[in-house]
């Protein structure tokens, strides 16, 4: 692990060009604007070679520690769940228990159901048929779920940066300012930070958008996470927490407003459809196959999977 007790950051570019412009009219004489658009972070810290984090008030070392430990597990329970996709998509592989519980249970594909008649049909470890190729079928939700499985595990694998929400003392949200100390400590993480839409934090409407509004990733803004909450969580619940986060930002993904979170009463009543574009459900069904057991199951499941989800 790194030595933390080293402060190593830089100023990140956005605030450099920002402090630039507003020397350079200061100098010229030019009306200095108060600019509320202005981030609220400034500096940027490179934890490990993979991690990178924003932030105003440098986090604490054990909130780093943790930061670096939650990132390269993320990166480690995508690399083994597209595997277990892939080996079911490309190898023809027979489904495990444990994949058709983790899939009856966050995306409500139960065997033999067929969606309403979303799906032509719902068999598992169906042998290969040219008829099947361009259907709607189990195999084609599962090869469906694989891209987005490769597709986090690539992003989370190749180098991931999250901006500490630091919610007693920031003072711009979205672009808008607010008071310290208003924004919720409870809340985990977002994304989100473009134009003319419901802050998830503030409930203002402010610049934030949410992701599931816009097509391009390097445009939903980052992954803001709560540094001082998530050091207080497992690991696994912290690499849970990042792969939702990701979700949102690279598969477009949404919440379904308060629905589509496990511990919600009304996650269980998802269609498929909803599911497959739901942040918890991959985020939950990733963390199950990783553990090798089914996690969030039922709504009860909270007190302990929550925060605080271990591997069995």
């Amino acid at each position: 692990m790194p030595d933390f007790s080293k402060d190593i950051s830089i100023k990140k570019p956005t605030a450099a060009l920002h402090d630039a412009n507003l020397a350079i009219r200061g100098k010229l004489g030019l009306q200095v604007p108060t600019d509320p658009r202005r981030g609220f972070t400034d500096r940027m810290e490179a934890l490990s070679h993979s991690v990178m984090i924003g932030y105003k008030n440098r986090p604490s070392a054990a909130e780093m520690a943790a930061t670096v430990v939650a990132c390269q597990l993320a990166g480690r329970v995508m690399k083994k769940v597209n595997d277990q996709f892939a080996s079911v998509s490309f190898l023809r592989k027979s489904e495990t228990q444990l994949m058709k519980d983790v899939l009856d249970a966050h995306f409500g594909l139960v065997e033999g159901d067929t969606a309403g008649g979303y799906l032509k049909d719902n068999v598992a470890d169906k042998g290969f048929s040219l008829k099947s190729i361009k259907g709607k079928d189990r195999r084609w939700v599962i090869e469906k779920l694989r891209r987005n499985m490769l597709s986090l595990s690539f992003h989370l694998n190749t180098g991931i940066y999250l901006i500490d929400i630091d919610a007693a003392r920031r003072d711009i949200s979205g672009g808008q300012a607010v008071a310290a100390g208003s924004i919720k400590s409870t809340t985990e993480a977002y994304v989100g930070n473009v134009k003319d839409a419901k802050d998830p934090v503030t409930g203002r409407t402010t610049s934030w958008k949410a992701a599931s509004d816009i097509t391009c990733g390097f445009t939903r803004g980052e992954m803001h996470v709560s540094f001082k909450e998530m050091a207080t969580y497992s690991p696994l619940s912290y690499a849970r927490v990042i792969i939702h986060e990701a979700t949102h930002k690279y598969l477009n993904t949404t919440d379904h407003g308060n629905d589509g979170y496990a511990h919600s009463a009304q996650y269980r009543t998802l269609s498929l459809t909803d599911c497959l574009k739901n942040a918890d459900s991959h985020a939950w069904a990733a963390i199950s196959l990783y553990a090798g057991a089914v996690k969030m199951k039922e709504q009860v499941d909270y007190w302990t999977d929550w925060k605080q989800c271990q591997k069995p």
